[in-house]
């Protein structure tokens, strides 16, 4: 079961509703999202990056500042500490050791939302106002063929076969 959205279903929004779903999305730290990146100015090439935001900061009063959580794995550490510079705990040494491409700018991320997030935000928009029902099939049967279903206050409005492409697919048409 697809428990994120991907790139390529952010790639399927217009600017406007990129856009839109930006200002909606207030970053949590945990949430998986999409970097874009500039790698060639000269040529205008951007690159996506992949990330887990482990830290959010907010600078200057309006400004969202995404910092990357990185595994132990992933911290190349050059030099180790000399006996003068004594390290109180290993999340100090960690919070040392960062470069800057750690940090990003919420205008120049996406969420890649997992099922609950999009739940939370259709219920914001005009689409979930008055509600709406989620049908989600048994594993076997009949009705596990049909996939899941959304009905609004007036009947079914969609389905699809993961659920969340279903979600999603509503939540583009509110954005």
């Amino acid at each position: 079961m697809k428990q994120n959205i991907t790139i390529e279903d952010l790639n399927s929004l217009t600017f406007s509703q990129k856009q839109t779903l930006n200002s909606y999305w207030l970053p949590e730290k945990y949430d998986q999202v999409v970097a874009s990146v500039c790698t060639d100015v000269e040529n205008d090439v951007y690159e996506n990056i992949e990330f887990v935001v482990g830290e959010v900061i907010l600078s200057h009063g309006t400004t969202l500042t995404l910092k990357r959580l990185r595994m132990v794995d992933d911290i190349v550490v050059d030099e180790e500490p000399s006996e003068d510079e004594q390290v109180s705990s290993d999340d100090d040494f960690y919070d040392c050791a960062f470069d800057a491409g750690d940090f990003f700018l919420k205008e120049s991320c996406m969420p890649l939302l997992n099922i609950g997030q999009l739940i939370d935000l259709i219920r914001k928009t005009k689409a979930g106002q008055d509600g709406f029902n989620l049908d989600i099939p048994p594993v076997n049967g009949f009705e596990a063929e049909q996939g899941y279903r959304i009905s609004d206050r007036f009947g079914e409005v969609d389905r699809a076969d993961e659920l969340v492409d279903l979600l999603f697919k509503i939540l583009k048409e509110q954005l």
